[in-house]
């Protein structure tokens, strides 16, 4: 199996370290929750700036629910996959044949 480093970058009190339990624990730690931290001027101004930075995955996700928290990691590793080439494995080769 492949080991995965993953980082999770936010500023204080938007719920890292309550995905990171909910994903590798399955539980909901209350003391983590954010009381409002909705704020939908926000979450709007995310998705614009996802969408001009070439339409890249945006997940809303709601940990307390457990709504996309395996999702988003598991696109993670899947983006990671899709751009880091297997050792020992040749790329695959385009030809072209002209008749």
């Amino acid at each position: 199996m492949h080991e995965y480093k993953l980082v999770i970058l936010g500023p204080g009190g938007v719920g890292k370290s309550a995905l990171n339990v909910q994903f590798v624990q399955g539980i909901f730690v209350e003391k983590y929750m954010l009381v409002g931290n909705k704020y939908d001027l926000e979450d709007e101004r995310v998705k614009n700036l996802a969408r001009q930075w070439n339409n890249c995955a945006f997940l809303d996700s709601s940990t307390k629910s457990k709504i996309n928290v395996n999702e988003i990691v598991y696109d993670l590793v899947r983006q990671i996959n899709r751009k880091t080439p297997v050792p020992g494995k040749a790329p695959k080769k385009s030809s072209c044949q002209l008749l």
